[in-house]
């Protein structure tokens, strides 16, 4: 069962790649991320920059799929003799959804990842890290200017623990090649 419902993916996945309209691109792109709920607390409001790499396959009409890694950090927060930071590796996809039909102008995006969460609690006498993977989604809009830039919006939310939310706006602009 395992197996076949692998096979079928992995055709569904080659079928789709055959029909895109136009080769992959690649890019990068330079974020930065507002926090928000309990990931704002911890960090103390303070925005985090990011970077990521991301391949972009056009499948037409205005659909596009677009595999992404990004590392985003949050500067050191300080409570009294307190030391909190925050930082993210996420490897997911998105797809964007062109107004005009295609690869450029107006978009909307919806994503999903794995998101790998680090977080260091220091004071004067003990040092905390700890790491936790969980599932991320993404949700936004954007402006493709021209064929190699692009600027975008996004929500990011993250349930890293049962009472702990990770929840961001993203600003970025990409580049592709």
């Amino acid at each position: 069962m395992k197996t076949s419902s692998l096979s079928i993916l992995a055709i569904l996945a080659a079928a789709a790649f055959s029909l895109q309209a136009e080769a992959p691109r690649y890019g990068v792109q330079g974020l930065v991320n507002v926090p928000l709920d309990d990931l704002k607390t911890y960090v103390d409001s303070k925005p985090g920059p990011g970077v990521g790499v991301h391949g972009t396959f056009d499948l037409g009409d205005g659909h596009v799929l677009r595999p992404r890694l990004d590392y985003s950090v949050y500067p050191e927060a300080s409570f009294a003799s307190v030391k909190q930071t925050a930082s993210y590796l996420s490897l997911g996809g998105d797809y964007l959804y062109f107004i005009a039909g295609k690869p450029e102008g107006l978009y909307l995006t919806a994503g999903l990842s794995a998101v790998r969460w680090s977080f260091e609690h220091k004071d004067p006498l003990f040092k905390v890290s700890s790491s936790t993977t969980k599932i991320g989604f993404a949700a936004g809009g954007g402006y493709q200017w021209n064929a190699t830039v692009g600027t975008e919006a996004r929500w990011l939310h993250s349930q890293v623990a049962s009472g702990f939310t990770a929840d961001a706006l993203q600003a970025g602009i990409t580049i592709r090649f």
